[in-house]
């Protein structure tokens, strides 16, 4: 008997693992972030928060419009031109901000508490480019946010100041505009990283959001109160009033001379957030999840 010859196509030979380098370091970011993306979007959760934050902008920026106007022309306030976009830069720091806090929070904290984490970190053993991956993706999503809330709260904001009883103060001028929006999404895209970072660091969400309140609202606050230029000096230097200096609107919470320039307020808020986000590094990759 000849055996039977087996046909059909010879086995392909096994692919060779892909070099090390920034190139594959790269792609493989890329296609976790893209995971972590349909992750992101397929929780109702986030989609909420973005909603909220729309409204509040849409919402919070023409009644600020109408408030400063009215005491304008009370002679409450020294009379000045109203940018619409300064509106919306108030109403993202005062109030969209919050709804990003909470969009930010369950991204790391609901998977410690579903341990839905243990698969996550089956399919991705890299712990850091996990968290770089979650970073990329709710970064990229919270600034798109930014740009749709600041586009509404500053068209809403400019409607507003069209009606005959205030007419005469607001201003739109495009460029002034586009960039208060990019600046006030970026600012949105970093505290979401500061919230993640905190989340990953205190693995609850109720202390985490204890924590970020703390830091962006309680201990500015209390340094002030205290009075003294030291207590002010450092309080400007906190992720809220720097992430105002970065935004650069005189509305949302007046000038002081211990303020830092535009720029400098961007550096100091980007290393809040580098520095939570390391923080929740360090965790994530020395203790059991």
């Amino acid at each position: 008997m000849t055996p039977f010859a087996r046909s059909g196509p010879a086995p392909a030979a096994a692919r060779p693992d892909r070099p090390a380098g920034p190139a594959r370091a790269v792609s493989d970011l890329a296609a976790t972030a893209s995971s972590e993306w349909v992750k992101l979007r397929s929780v109702r959760s986030t989609w909420w928060g973005a909603a909220l934050a729309l409204g509040l902008s849409a919402t919070v920026a023409p009644l600020t419009a109408v408030a400063t106007v009215g005491n304008m022309q009370q002679d409450r306030i020294p009379s000045a031109d109203v940018p619409a976009s300064e509106m919306a830069v108030y109403a993202a720091v005062w109030a969209a901000q919050f709804a990003v806090i909470a969009l930010a929070l369950p991204v790391m904290t609901s998977e410690y508490s579903s341990r839905s984490v243990h698969p996550a970190l089956q399919a991705v053993p890299a712990r850091v480019r996990l968290l770089a991956a979650k970073t990329v993706a709710l970064m990229s999503f919270v600034f798109a946010c930014g740009l749709v809330t600041g586009t509404a709260g500053t068209l809403t904001a400019h409607l507003v100041m069209l009606h005959p009883l205030i007419e005469g103060y607001g201003t739109l001028d495009p460029a002034e505009a586009a960039a208060d929006v990019v600046r006030l999404s970026a600012y949105l895209a970093l505290v979401a990283a500061l919230t993640l970072g905190a989340g990953t660091a205190l693995r609850s969400a109720a202390a985490a959001l204890a924590a970020v309140s703390a830091l962006l609202f309680a201990l500015p606050a209390v340094l002030v109160l205290l009075g003294g230029r030291t207590g002010v000096y450092v309080a400007e230097r906190l992720p809220l009033s720097a992430g105002v200096s970065f935004v650069d609107s005189a509305f949302v919470m007046g000038r002081s001379e211990a303020a830092l320039p535009p720029g400098a307020g961007g550096m100091v808020l980007l290393c809040w957030a580098a520095a939570a986000l390391a923080a929740g590094a360090l965790v994530l990759t020395r203790r059991d999840a």
